[in-house]
């Protein structure tokens, strides 16, 4: 009976251990970038492994287009805006070619990296000042 059992969890262990790489790869991962300034207005959205620029004010000056599905950036996989953001940012590069997938056909364009700079900068907190400083 306990050599049953044993058995018997020994296969639903290796069950679920088999199904994980299912469960993960149904879970969502979705992110939103949205800038705006005076006359510009970007907006990317990342879901399911996709990223996609979903709106890009003026047209060109971002490099890619509305409607671009980004593949690769500088060469490295693009598939979380993670993904995205790390190959940007991480670039010396004033300019980065970027793969998209554009009206069903992959284009590369060069991206000028001065223009993501401000979408991407990493806003710091003000560090708290300690109770009663300043006063």
């Amino acid at each position: 009976m306990r050599q049953t059992r044993t058995k018997i969890t020994t296969l639903l262990l290796s069950l679920l251990l088999a199904s994980a790489p299912v469960l993960a790869a149904t879970q969502t991962d979705t992110a939103r970038l949205k800038w705006r300034d005076a006359g510009h207005h970007l907006v990317v959205d990342a879901s399911d492994g996709v990223v996609q620029v979903t709106t890009t004010e003026p047209s060109t000056y971002f490099g890619v287009r509305s409607g671009d599905r980004i593949l690769r950036v500088g060469g490295q996989p693009v598939r979380r805006m993670a993904d995205l953001t790390h190959a940007l940012v991480g670039n010396k590069a004033t300019r980065v070619p970027v793969v998209v997938l554009r009206k069903g056909d992959q284009v590369t364009v060069d991206v000028d990296t001065a223009a993501w700079s401000e979408v991407l900068a990493v806003q710091t907190p003000p560090i708290p000042q300690a109770p009663g400083a300043g006063n």
